[in-house]
C-alpha cells in the first residue's frame, strides 16, 4: 500500500497503465477545510531575513489571536554561503563541488551534499579580511530574528535541532500543549505532523523548484507546498497559507492555489512525453569518484560506449 497526498508521476502513471489500483480520499480527517492559499509578491518588497511586510503583519495577527504560526523553509543553517566582502572569496566544500553551508552557533561550515565540516574561518584566507556576506537566510538565521522581533516563542525544527535523542518528541509536545508560539522548520515540518493549533503556514523561498536543473523540480515543489499546506486549519479553526513569490504568474501557482494536483500532473505529464522524459522513458545515472583527476572521466566515457 503507497499512501500520499502527493503521489510521485511514476505511481500515477503506473496507476493510469492498470499496474497499481489508484484509490483517493475526497475529505480530510475531522472534515476540516482546504485552507485558502495567498501569494505574496514580493518583487521590489523590502525583506527582513527573506519576511515581506505583509507576511510579519499576518505573522502578528495570528499569535496575537492566540494561534499557532508556520513558517516552511527548506534551507537549514544559518546562511547557504559565506563569502568574503572583500574579494569574493567563497567557502567551497574540499571534498566535493558544492558550497559550504554556514551553522553559526556552532562556527562550523558544513557540506549538506557530502556532510563535510570544518571550521568556520575568523578571516579571509585569500585575503585576511574579516567582514562577510551571509548570502540568503537558513532556518538557524530566521530563529535568531525571530526571536528578537516577537516575544513569543521560536521552534525551530530540522535535522539539526532534532538530532539528540528525544529532542523532536520534546518540541512537538510544547507545540500541542496550544500556547501561540512560532514554528520554523524544513521538510521536517512538511508532512506527518498534525498541529491543531497551526492556523497560519508562510512558505519562504517558494521559487527554489520551478527554474531547477532537475526534470522533477516543478514536480517536487508543487508536492511540498501541497504537503506543508495541509498543516494549516487541521480542526474547527480556518487556516490560511502565504506563499512569497517573485514569480506569481507562474502555472505551478496557479494550481497550487486551486488545491488542483490533478491538473498539475496532467499538464506536467503532457509536457514529459513530448520531450522524451521519465515515466515514459527509463534514466540511468552513473556517478565515479577517484583519487586520480582523470579516472572517473575515461571509466564514465567507456562506460557510455
Amino acid at each position: 500500500i503507497l499512501g500520499s497526498a502527493t503521489p510521485s508521476f511514476d505511481s500515477l502513471h503506473n496507476a493510469d497503465l492498470g499496474r497499481y489500483q489508484l484509490l483517493r480520499l475526497t475529505q480530510r480527517a475531522g472534515n476540516a477545510q482546504q485552507a485558502p492559499i495567498r501569494l505574496l509578491d514580493i518583487r521590489q518588497q523590502p525583506l527582513h531575513e527573506g519576511l515581506s511586510d505583509a507576511l510579519l503583519h499576518a505573522c502578528e495577527q495570528t499569535l496575537a489571536a492566540g494561534n499557532q504560526v508556520l513558517l516552511f523553509l527548506n534551507r537549514r543553517g544559518f546562511a547557504p554561503t559565506l563569502q568574503c566582502h572583500c574579494c569574493g572569496w567563497i567557502a567551497d566544500c574540499t571534498a566535493c563541488d558544492a558550497r559550504m553551508t554556514v551553522h553559526y552557533r556552532r562556527r562550523q561550515l558544513r557540506c549538506h551534499h557530502c556532510e563535510a565540516v570544518r571550521a568556520m574561518p575568523d578571516s579571509c584566507p585569500d585575503c585576511g579580511n574579516s567582514q562577510w556576506i551571509y548570502d540568503g537566510p537558513g532556518t538557524e538565521r530566521l530563529e535568531l530574528f525571530l526571536q528578537k522581533r516577537f516575544s513569543q516563542p521560536v521552534l525551530r525544527i530540522d535535522r539539526d535541532t532534532t538530532a539528540n535523542r528525544g529532542a523532536m518528541a520534546d518540541l512537538v509536545e510544547e507545540v500541542n500543549a496550544g500556547e501561540p508560539c512560532i514554528l520554523v522548520g524544513t521538510q521536517m515540518l512538511s508532512k506527518g505532523h498534525d498541529f491543531a493549533g497551526v492556523t497560519l503556514v508562510c512558505v519562504l523561498s517558494a521559487d527554489q523548484g520551478l527554474y531547477s536543473l532537475d526534470f522533477r523540480g516543478s514536480e517536487r515543489l508543487f508536492q511540498q507546498l501541497s504537503q506543508v499546506s495541509g498543516r494549516a486549519g487541521r480542526r474547527e479553526r480556518r487556516g490560511t497559507v502565504l506563499v512569497q513569490t517573485a514569480h506569481p504568474e507562474d502555472p505551478a501557482f496557479a494550481r497550487l492555489r486551486q488545491h488542483d494536483f490533478a491538473g498539475f500532473v496532467k499538464e506536467a505529464l503532457s509536457e514529459r512525453k513530448t520531450a522524451g522524459y521519465p515515466p515514459y522513458v527509463r534514466f540511468a545515472l552513473m556517478r565515479a569518484e577517484s583519487t586520480q583527476s582523470g579516472a572517473p572521466i575515461r571509466f564514465l566515457r567507456s562506460a557510455a560506449l
